[in-house]
């Protein structure tokens, strides 16, 4: 299991931790949110159940996807 910081497209930051079933999202205002992974048996999709806010992570790459807002390329 992994920490890593991402700069995103809107001059933020966030920090995953990869805790292997799911990821813990660190967001620049210090709130956390927990992915699953989904579906369960993959390592590069995960969505937030409550909100399906989701999160795909390629490479050095993370696509995340808010409801209501334009998905925004993080990176490494």
């Amino acid at each position: 299991m992994g920490t890593a910081t991402y700069r995103c497209g809107n001059g933020g930051m966030i920090t995953i931790q990869n805790l292997g079933s799911s990821l813990r999202v660190l967001g620049p205002d210090g709130a956390a949110e927990e992915f699953a992974a989904s579906p369960a048996n993959q390592s590069s999709r995960y969505q937030e159940a409550a909100t399906h806010d989701a999160i795909v992570i390629d490479g050095r790459e993370a696509l995340v996807m808010k409801r209501g807002s334009t998905p925004q390329t993080c990176r490494r």
